[in-house]
């Protein structure tokens, strides 16, 4: 323990005698800091001491170089507004010598370079000016700043530029017996003449003069004029008295309170501009602020008169009310005059024209309150037709269809203006009319052609047109007829075409009565009665035209040209049929039978897919050439249902059809049937 106190003790006498020595080592700049306008420079010196003294080298640093730079000498330049630190440290053999380095901090301000009072709400002239000239000693070389006796103003002056660091400034005044100066005011204590100085404080050598002249002031302004109201495009001249009589300067400046009614100039001129109420001021220049004032109205004169059509058609003895837009809206007198240049053609009253006679002259609207403004129209007066003739003979028109007439019309009175006439047809699809009253037939009917007037009389006239479709042709659609031996067959005359007028057939001829004699009073059927087997030609002829048409006959024993073979049914109730052709020289594209169905019992027995039927019909599709049989598997029966067991089935044969598409139809059917225990065959069974 003892020997620890002793070691403390030690300690504590090394560093007794190490103070002295560490308070003797000095490295800091001379100065704390330094304040630089920009772009000025000054010198860092050191001071060095202890340690620090001897060889080494230092080296200088700016924290912001932006503010504030420094060479390797020590040379400081202030570059923008604003603070920053320069260092230095001392380094021997690349080693830092002290744990901090030495510090000064820079100032850098932003010097005013220009000084400027405002002079907005000041009377200020320049030297030459003649308001002034003859009221200063001299001509000065500044500007003249006029200030009424008895009055202040205020000053505000603006430092350029507007961040400088500091932008006081300081006003001086070389008289104070003619202005002095308290704080920013300027106050104009008697007539006569001084210097106003403006120094900024930061920087005195920037300064700026003015030459104060302290006036008489104007007391009054009266504004006087030849009237009170201007147009509006027109000018009016107004006159600005100052007085007293002595006041030293007694010029005004004009200004309107409402430019976007009428503006004024410089000379007290005003200009109109739109409708309305303008208040004109005058102000006294020399500072004072007296202000005289006048109210003027603009009038909105009319502008034009505009009639919404160049030219009137009037009816003699009708009268049409014209329009007129007088312009602008907003005038104020917008009244008019009407007037004709010649009143037994036409008179006009409050825009009413009323047709005298057939003629024209030109009708005036003229505003009362311009009447140098007019507007004009031409009037036509005109007279209408009163009748439309049918003038064509006869009075009704029959035309075949694709036949053209010319119609004619007469148009009442003579003297009408207008007598155009515009035609159209009532019925156009069965008679079409021009422009220039050509008809036209059609189609089969009638139509009514309509003459109208193109004034505006709406007469009109008409003529009724009846259109005739003629015969072209005829014809037999079926080209050849079966007739059976002792038998009538009936053949059909298409008149063409088929809306044709005339459609009757005036006669029917065979050409063979031997084979086929032909009966018809005098219609478009013609009863074709067989005679004996063979050929002929029939012919029909039209009652219009003549137009003939034939169709060629055949006469034979058509019912047995059919023969049953075989008739069967087998135990799953499908039914076998053989039929042969007997004919000599007919080829069947078709044979069309019936088949009645029974049951066990000989009760009729529903076997239709419509669910109520006792039969069904069958054809044979097959071509049957003479002689020729049919093949089993060639049947098509149409709507078979049958799910009991036969008992009898009845087969009729109803017709057949050639090769050609001709149609014969059994007039006595050929039956057969078929019984499950008492098979019998034979033609009539029923």
């Amino acid at each position: 323990m003892k020997k620890l106190m002793v070691y403390v003790m030690a300690l504590l006498v090394c560093l007794a005698l190490a103070v002295p020595a560490l308070a003797a080592n000095v490295f800091a700049f001379t100065e704390k800091s330094v304040t630089l306008f920009e772009g000025e420079t000054a010198q860092a010196v050191l001071q060095r001491e202890g340690v620090y003294e001897g060889d080494g080298e230092i080296t200088f640093a700016s924290t912001k170089a932006s503010v504030a730079t420094v060479s390797e000498d020590g040379t400081i330049t202030a570059v923008g507004k604003g603070q920053a630190d320069i260092t230095a440290v001392l380094k021997r053999d690349g080693k830092r010598i002290g744990a901090n380095p030495a510090r000064i901090r820079v100032n850098v301000l932003r010097a005013v370079t220009k000084v400027t009072l405002n002079t907005t709400k000041l009377s200020v002239y320049n030297p030459d000016d003649p308001t002034v000239t003859e009221l200063l000693w001299e001509p000065p070389m500044t500007q003249v700043l006029v200030i009424p006796a008895g009055t202040s103003v205020n000053l505000l002056t603006t430092c350029t530029p507007e961040d400088a660091s500091n932008r006081q400034v300081t006003y001086t005044s070389d008289d104070a017996g003619v202005a002095k100066i308290q704080g920013t005011t300027l106050r104009a204590m008697q007539r006569g003449e001084c210097d106003l100085t403006i120094a900024s404080v930061q920087n005195p050598d920037v300064t700026e003069t003015f030459r104060v002249l302290v006036i008489q002031p104007v007391k009054k302004v009266t504004i006087e004029s030849e009237s009170k109201k201007v147009s509006a495009g027109s000018r009016l001249q107004l006159t600005a008295v100052c007085t007293p009589e002595n006041a030293s300067i007694k010029g005004v400046t004009w200004s309107s309170k409402q430019p976007n009614v009428a503006t004024v100039d410089e000379n007290g001129v005003v200009t109109g501009l739109k409708k309305g109420s303008v208040n004109i001021t005058a102000t006294a220049a020399d500072g004072s602020r007296v202000v005289g004032s006048v109210t003027i109205n603009v009038t909105q004169p009319v502008e034009s008169v505009t009639f919404s059509k160049n030219e009137y058609q009037v009816i003699a003895g009708r009268t049409e009310q014209v329009r007129v837009t007088v312009l602008p809206a907003t005038a104020n007198d917008r009244s008019v005059t009407w007037t004709s240049s010649d009143e037994s053609i036409a008179t006009i009253r409050n825009g009413l024209i009323s047709g005298k006679k057939a003629g024209s002259c030109t009708v005036y609207c003229t505003s009362n309150s311009n009447p140098e403004v007019s507007g004009s129209a031409t009037v036509v007066i005109s007279q209408l037709v009163t009748r439309v003739e049918n003038m064509n003979s006869p009075g009704e028109m029959n035309l075949l269809v694709g036949e053209t007439v010319q119609t004619r019309w007469n148009v009442l009175p003579d003297d009408a203006t207008n007598k155009a006439l515009t035609f159209r047809s009532q019925q156009p699809k069965q008679a079409s009319v021009d422009a220039n009253g050509l008809v036209t037939a059609l189609k089969k009917g009638t139509a009514t052609i309509v003459a109208a007037a193109a004034d505006a009389s709406k007469k009109q006239g008409t003529v009724k047109v009846t259109v005739i479709q003629p015969v072209t042709g005829v014809e037999i659609a079926q080209r050849l007829h079966y007739v059976q031996v002792g038998g009538t067959s009936y053949a059909k005359a298409q008149v063409l075409p088929k809306d044709a007028n005339n459609q009757r057939i005036s006669g029917w001829y065979s050409d063979n009565e031997y084979i086929v004699s032909v009966r018809s009073n005098g219609t478009n059927t013609g009863a074709l009665y067989g005679v004996n087997p063979g050929y002929a030609t029939v012919t029909a002829t039209t009652e219009d035209g003549g137009f003939v048409a034939t169709t060629s006959v055949r006469v034979g024993y058509f019912n047995e040209s059919v023969e049953i073979e075989d008739l069967d049914v087998n135990a799953n109730n499908e039914i076998k049929i053989t039929l042969r052709n007997v004919t000599q020289d007919i080829t069947f594209s078709r044979i069309r039978f019936r088949v009645e169905c029974y049951d066990l019992e000989g009760n009729a027995l529903v076997c239709n897919t419509d669910g109520t039927s006792t039969s069904f019909e069958g054809e044979y599709t097959y071509q049957l050439a003479p002689y020729e049989r049919t093949a089993p598997s060639a049947f098509r029966f149409q709507n078979m249902a049958i799910d009991q067991p036969l008992g009898s089935v009845v087969l009729t044969i109803q017709g057949w059809t050639d090769e050609s598409g001709n149609r014969w139809n059994l007039t006595q059917p050929l039956t057969q049937r078929w019984d499950r225990y008492d098979i019998y065959q034979g033609e009539g069974v029923g």
